[in-house]
């Protein structure tokens, strides 16, 4: 069966607003590209591209991380939840690792603005990203029966960003030298944000200040790591999931 890669992306003066993928039969991609392209216009834009490709190579297919809620009283308490799963997870200090959400939360790029993709750091805690504007996209992914996905989800109150996010997670943690993960949105009223770890997808609220518009995901890998196997698996592989319900 052929499978299409399908990206889509608007911005209004150079900065990000929307963005949709998927992956999809043949048959699908007419109501599919329906569907972004309403997703994509939700929000005003100056520019609109979506992209259309065949995959070449049959996706693999994973399992989803499991989804575990952790609620916090303040952004602080929220931050030592999420820097306790980090250091267990990466072994790095967890004095280092707040300084590193701290670059997160104040402009992650040389220029303080947002990165375009995510922070790699490395069990020195140092930031080894090819480009430290662009980080790297984690993109090719997709549920299998993403429509039934939703309907799970949706029932346990969750919404299609929280499908987006456990698919790029889920991906990223495959990947035999990533031990963890760290996102918080670069929307200024969205507050929850997520750490990974192996099996495990924890969403934690309120992981920023409510008002601030920097956000973005560090990437922590093991020292060594072979960066072009990296990105050429974060941005070119495809890979298909298979939802995990939560215990």
């Amino acid at each position: 069966m052929k499978l299409f890669s399908i990206k889509g992306r608007s911005s209004i003066d150079g900065k990000h607003q929307s963005g949709a993928e998927r992956i999809v039969s043949e048959k699908e991609l007419e109501n599919v590209l329906t569907q972004i392209n309403k997703r994509l216009t939700r929000k005003p834009f100056d520019y609109l591209s979506i992209k259309v490709s065949l995959i070449k190579k049959q996706p693999c297919v994973i399992k989803s991380l499991k989804i575990v809620d952790v609620c916090a009283d303040n952004v602080g308490e929220a931050t030592e939840k999420a820097v306790k799963l980090l250091h267990s997870a990466t072994g790095l200090s967890e004095e280092k690792i707040k300084k590193l959400i701290k670059t997160v939360h104040t402009g992650a790029s040389p220029d303080g603005n947002n990165m375009r993709g995510a922070m790699i750091v490395d069990q020195k805690g140092e930031r080894i990203e090819l480009d430290p504007y662009r980080g790297v996209r984690t993109t090719e992914i997709d549920f299998i029966d993403r429509d039934e996905v939703l309907k799970k989800l949706e029932e346990k109150g969750y919404t299609e960003r929280t499908a987006d996010a456990l698919a790029v997670s889920s991906k990223n943690m495959n990947y035999p030298d990533i031990t963890a993960e760290f996102c918080t949105s670069d929307e200024p009223d969205y507050l929850t944000g997520y750490i990974a770890v192996k099996g495990y997808y924890y969403r934690i609220t309120p992981l920023k200040t409510e008002g601030n518009t920097k956000g973005g995901r560090i990437y922590f890998v093991k020292n060594g790591i072979n960066l072009k196997k990296l990105y050429n698996y974060l941005e070119k592989e495809a890979v298909l999931i298979e939802y995990t319900e939560t215990d």
